[in-house]
């Protein structure tokens, strides 16, 4: 049987994966419009953005989706009652990072953190938006590349690949197989810096994957630096 039957035929499955990925580190996809003053709000279970906050007041925040629409305010309650006034200024201009029991942390520049807690409905709010279009969750894989999911080095959240097919240049495969096409877009990845630990910087991707689309099945995938 030859390589291209073989591509043409592979079945693919529906699978679940977490984040391969180091502690703090994740990857964006970025809307074309975004405030300009706009900070992630990253899912730690799926290694990703899965939308933006913008500070609006002391403890007060727009919440846009990873789409950049705007869905929602968000109050945070601090839990703790005893916070210095100019802490809460600081804070207001940080991030909300989402972990998996739904805890938050804001964080400044001034690296001044606080413990919150986002609101949960806030939460599925966005990580339901993320399954509009084909859905991260019913995209199906063949074998061989659900097996790069689970390397560090390749894993690229399933919800990201859904956008790079939706938004990203469409083009025929590279090795002409039928039924196949690549999809690529540009993506970020935030990572550690090595030499100075502690402090993290985004790196620019191009991310590509090819699909079968009579089924919407996805046989290979990666990104690199061009």
């Amino acid at each position: 049987m030859t390589t291209e039957h073989l591509l043409k035929e592979a079945p693919g499955y529906l699978y679940h994966f977490s984040s391969k990925l180091p502690v703090g580190e994740f990857f964006e996809i970025r809307p074309r419009i975004l405030p300009d003053n706009a900070n992630p709000i990253t899912d730690d279970e799926s290694g990703m953005c899965i939308g933006y906050s913008v500070s609006q007041a002391p403890g007060l925040w727009r919440i846009y989706d990873a789409e950049g629409v705007l869905v929602t305010l968000e109050e945070a309650p601090l839990e703790s009652p005893f916070i210095d006034p100019l802490d809460i200024a600081l804070l207001a201009t940080g991030v909300f990072r989402v972990v998996l029991a739904g805890r938050s942390f804001l964080q400044s520049a001034a690296r001044t953190a606080i413990s919150v807690r986002l609101n949960q409905s806030t939460v599925s709010l966005l990580r339901g938006r993320l399954k509009l279009g084909l859905s991260g969750r019913n995209l199906k894989m063949t074998e061989t590349a659900a097996k790069h999911m689970h390397n560090p080095g390749r894993y690229v959240p399933l919800q990201l690949q859904e956008k790079a097919i939706r938004y990203g240049r469409r083009m025929p495969d590279p090795k002409r197989n039928p039924g196949l096409f690549l999809y690529r877009t540009e993506m970020f990845r935030l990572v550690e810096n090595k030499q100075l630990k502690g402090t993290y910087f985004y790196k620019k991707y191009t991310l590509e994957v090819i699909v079968r689309e009579k089924d919407w099945i996805i046989t290979h995938f990666q990104y690199f630096q061009r």
